[in-house]
């Protein structure tokens, strides 16, 4: 959101000293004209502004000493009503190693009450939104990787590259190997593939693109096939793990379907075989004899009646049809074997 284009401010102040209440409102009134406050003196009352189904706090002001509730029970309990809203903390110069540590709950970011000014709450604020839509953004893109990850429908790993162990499987991985998930990740890549050599693998490639290994690895399924693979690698920071991103495509199938032609491509072959001569043999012997007849209709034509000549010269001209179709049917099936 902008904060020089909004439409209104809603901010939630939780506060008990009623001092502070009146000092932070003029602070936010001075920067924010469409200014939607609402303040909260105790957890009670913050909870029933927090379970309001009406347009959502833009931002939270939480002093984390409240009379009705722990500091550590507060803060869990703000962060669980309102995940997505930016948080500031209000702080004492006594309580700010407790504010320091909210940072690392999912605050975004803490004042000092006896340093607070309208120009700093307004810095601290347009921080907190800048924060969020970052914060939002990776979220969103760990989100795609995810997808892209689990819907691949390669076998996908991530492994340590000190160790080689799993650090994640996609679900493709799962169905053509045969290990669940929890399986996997008590594994090594060694388990599938026993000559697999990662420093031998990693040498050639550098940290801009992705790599086809050229070496062809020979993968066990937990159903003890083996199948044939060719290895993608990527590396990778996994989690602040260095590691290698690896996508396995089985050649095993393409070499099936290679043979599956091969064997289609030897059919064609003895079919051209058989149609020139197993079928071409009879067939010329049959045109030779129907020529004979055909020199004969033509010396003693006037002593054959207008039926026969008929059938004598459509049998011809069948014989050479067929003739002309078994030449063509050799003649493709060679092209296509060439």
């Amino acid at each position: 959101m902008s904060l020089n284009k909004n439409n209104g401010l809603k901010v939630l102040l939780i506060e008990d000293n009623p001092g502070d209440q009146i000092l932070v409102k003029d602070y936010l009134e001075d920067e924010f004209p469409k200014l939607n406050l609402d303040i909260a003196s105790d957890f009670k009352e913050t909870k029933l502004f927090l379970k309001e189904p009406n347009i959502p706090y833009k931002i939270i002001l939480l002093d984390l000493s409240l009379p009705d509730v722990e500091k550590d029970t507060l803060l869990k309990e703000i962060l669980a009503l309102a995940p997505s809203t930016p948080i500031i903390i209000l702080t004492g110069q006594d309580d700010i190693h407790t504010a320091i540590q909210a940072l690392t709950l999912g605050c975004t970011d803490y004042l000092l009450k006896n340093e607070i000014t309208s120009k700093g709450l307004r810095k601290s604020i347009t921080y907190a939104f800048e924060r969020k839509h970052i914060d939002k953004q990776l979220e969103n893109s760990v989100r795609r990787y995810q997808q892209l990850f689990q819907l691949n429908p390669q076998p996908i790993w991530v492994i340590n590259n000190k160790t080689s162990v799993f650090l994640e499987v996609n679900k493709s991985a799962i169905d053509k190997y045969g290990y669940n998930k929890e399986e996997f990740l008590e594994m090594c890549m060694q388990d599938i593939d026993p000559d697999f050599d990662k420093i031998d693998l990693q040498k050639n490639y550098n940290a801009d693109e992705i790599l086809r290994d050229g070496n062809l690895h020979q993968h066990q399924l937990k159903n003890g096939h083996k199948i044939q693979v060719k290895l993608y690698v990527n590396p990778i920071d996994y989690q602040g793990i260095d590691a290698t991103l690896l996508m396995s495509i089985d050649l095993s199938e393409t070499e099936s379907y290679i043979r599956q032609i091969e064997e289609q491509n030897q059919q064609l072959k003895d079919i051209a075989w058989e149609q020139s001569h197993l079928v071409r043999a009879p067939l010329t012997r049959m045109m030779g004899i129907i020529n004979r007849l055909e020199e004969k209709h033509m010396a003693h034509i006037m002593e054959v009646d207008e039926e026969c000549s008929f059938l004598l010269k459509n049998v011809l001209k069948s014989a050479h049809e067929i003739d002309d179709v078994i030449r063509s049917i050799v003649s493709k099936s060679s092209s296509k074997n060439k």
